[in-house]
């Protein structure tokens, strides 16, 4: 009994010193990019509201404004209003996939444009056969070779040379435009944070792959020589698992019910350990 009571009483003290390392590195960006506490404030309480209606039903029963007041702590007048406002005004708007991912997310996995080694292959921007203008074509609807070019070539995702495009990175990862980093900020960190919550509630369900590797008290020359060899080896798994994913579509039956988003994420991680850490 006294060991279930010392659990719960430190748990509100866990949560809180997890989500402000959760919340530390989210609200530097914030701070850099000019967004108030006002309105992050804001945002947070529409947070709030929209999770309670939308993942706190009892029994599938429609969710009403007094629960969701309760579960938050907002008034009944304040959830009504930030309802209202999440309705008439979503915070995310779900579209489809960035054309130009999908155009690199092809050029990978493609026999067409691959060589026999299986890497992409180098491409003439014009062409009827195995050129860039014959991948976006195919692959990405109405929108221009040149335009979809022009995008992948400012993000730094491929470089041309000698009037051959080649493919520089195995995703659509913009090394320059702040706005387009910031939408891959949002998605990566909640997926990551999906897939912990999950493992948090699973109780008994299959828990989703969740694993690190982490050591402390490394050198700098040590970080470096890792953050090169984990991007070599990363590639190529990334580049087999897009590969077994799009055969996996490619069977599918029209009929198949495709209600799932699924994937992989891997990502290097960095920080400088304060005095007291390193004792």
């Amino acid at each position: 009994m006294g060991l279930h009571s010392h659990y719960m009483s430190s748990l509100p003290e866990k949560l809180t010193r997890a989500a402000i390392r959760i919340l530390k590195p989210l609200v530097r960006v914030l701070l850099r990019n000019g967004l108030s506490h006002a309105e992050f404030s804001e945002i947070a309480r529409r947070v709030f509201v929209e999770v309670g209606f939308e993942d706190f039903e009892i029994d599938r029963r429609k969710q009403i404004v007094s629960r969701v007041a309760v579960l938050t702590g907002l008034s009944r007048k304040e959830v009504l209003r930030l309802k209202l406002l999440e309705e008439n005004s979503p915070l995310i708007a779900y579209g489809s996939l960035n054309r130009a991912a999908r155009v690199i997310g092809v050029w990978i996995r493609d026999d067409e444009f691959r060589d026999s080694d299986g890497a992409p292959l180098e491409l003439l921007l014009y062409g009827d056969v195995a050129s860039f203008a014959a991948l976006v074509k195919r692959y990405s609807g109405d929108i221009t070779a040149g335009a979809v070019f022009d995008e992948l070539l400012r993000v730094g995702a491929i470089e041309k040379k000698d009037e051959l495009i080649k493919l520089r990175t195995g995703g659509y990862v913009p090394q320059h435009g702040k706005e387009e980093k910031i939408d891959i900020m949002g998605v990566c960190g909640a997926d990551l944070l999906n897939t912990l919550e999950h493992n948090l509630a699973s109780e008994g369900e299959l828990a989703h792959l969740q694993r690190a590797v982490v050591y402390h008290r490394l050198p700098d020359v040590v970080a470096r020589e890792f953050e090169k060899h984990s991007a070599e080896r990363v590639g190529p798994l990334l580049i087999e698992l897009n590969q077994w994913l799009a055969e996996k579509k490619g069977q599918l039956e029209p009929s198949t019910k495709n209600n799932k988003r699924i994937g992989l994420g891997i990502y290097y991680f960095e920080e400088t350990m304060r005095e007291e850490d390193k004792k």
